[in-house]
């Protein structure tokens, strides 16, 4: 119970810490929501035992398969049952992860935070792999687990036991060998020059030779919230921490916009892309017709090409807005130029008329 009833440290405590520390090691915030879902879909393995679909909000934590529990309470006189439900008793803590080497920030309820500090640590809580942890996970717990398992510490960890299992050299070095080409041709055909994007970023944390990771392109990076603007970016590279941007508003407005394009145009695209792309089938032969699979898979490339659209008509209303703002600004600066002039010229023709009297 001791280890359940944790304490804020006070003020002085920490300013004392803080002092005598090089750096100042930001808490990592869990964002699974936060993340584009097409960029999550791609990199990340899909959940085993998907959705949640009762207790919704426990997706975005570490609650172990808890949710509201109902029953009754019966008097002891009369036995009059009043129902009743029993909540979980969820914290919000920031966690350290070895790992990551720096806090998560997560909603845990009481009795996985027990579980937690029985087993050692959060990154001992995230890689059972029992079916009974995986369930007990949830999609944040998922999320996080394979966030973990992308730094190099996990991966030696990985290597070191594939070696004690006796898995042959030649194996591990061929899949890493194909990890290596596909990253190479994703990196050939994606917009975003590699180096050009490890300029933009901030220092690595901690990164090996050996670290791969698949990001498709035209999808955003997973990232984690660390600090106001600030985030733990998922780079070919491994993760990076970003500088904070002084663009951020005009980032925020940008999305609000492209959110109420998408909103308007998205819903009536994909209906309209479907009743076509049905009836195209229908006129095929049986044999020729594409599978489930594949009319997803269609429709996923085609919400890529829309979102792209989408991206591009709030750009382009942004600059339309930011246009029109400089025009009034600029009218307006005009307009107190010539009232300026105005009244210095009849400050100067009161004068002549004062001297002239």
């Amino acid at each position: 119970m001791a280890t359940l009833l944790r304490t804020r440290p006070q003020a002085a405590i920490t300013a004392s810490k803080r002092a005598f520390s090089t750096s100042t090691t930001r808490s990592v915030s869990l964002q699974l929501d936060k993340n584009d879902p097409d960029a999550v879909a791609e990199a990340v393995p899909p959940y085993p035992h998907g959705p949640t679909r009762w207790y919704k909000q426990s997706r975005l934590g570490l609650y172990g398969g808890q949710r509201i529990r109902f029953g009754n309470n019966v008097g002891d006189e009369f036995e009059v049952k009043t129902r009743r439900s029993w909540h979980p008793n969820v914290l919000t803590r920031k966690l350290y992860s070895k790992s990551l080497n720096r806090s998560v920030q997560v909603r845990v309820t009481a009795r996985v935070l027990r579980t937690i500090d029985k087993l050692g640590g959060l990154d001992e809580y995230l890689l059972g792999e029992k079916e009974g942890r995986i369930r007990a996970l949830g999609e944040s717990g998922w999320w996080l687990r394979w966030a973990i398992m992308q730094t190099p510490a996990i991966r030696s960890r990985f290597a070191a036991e594939r070696k004690r299992l006796g898995i042959p050299e030649e194996f591990v070095q061929e899949e890493q060998a194909e990890v290596a080409e596909a990253q190479n041709v994703i990196e050939q055909t994606s917009d975003v020059d590699p180096v050009e994007a490890g300029v933009e970023l901030g220092e690595a944390v901690g990164t090996d030779g050996n670290f791969v990771v698949e990001q498709p392109p035209g999808l955003p990076p997973l990232k984690f919230r660390v600090g106001p603007g600030k985030h733990l970016v998922l780079t070919p590279s491994g993760w990076r921490r970003t500088r904070p941007t002084t663009n951020h508003a005009v980032e925020v407005k940008k999305e609000k916009i492209f959110d109420r394009i998408a909103e308007q145009q998205m819903g009536t695209r994909e209906a309209e892309f479907r009743a076509e792309l049905e009836m195209q089938q229908a006129q095929l032969p049986v044999k020729t017709r594409l599978s489930q699979d594949e009319m997803e898979e269609v429709l996923k490339a085609a919400r890529k090409e829309w979102k792209a659209d989408c991206w591009a008509q709030a750009e382009a209303q942004w600059a339309e807005h930011v246009g029109k703002r400089e025009a009034r600004k600029a009218e307006r600066k005009a307009a107190k130029k010539a009232a300026e002039r105005l009244e210095e010229s009849s400050e100067g023709a009161a004068t002549d008329a004062a001297a002239a009297i």
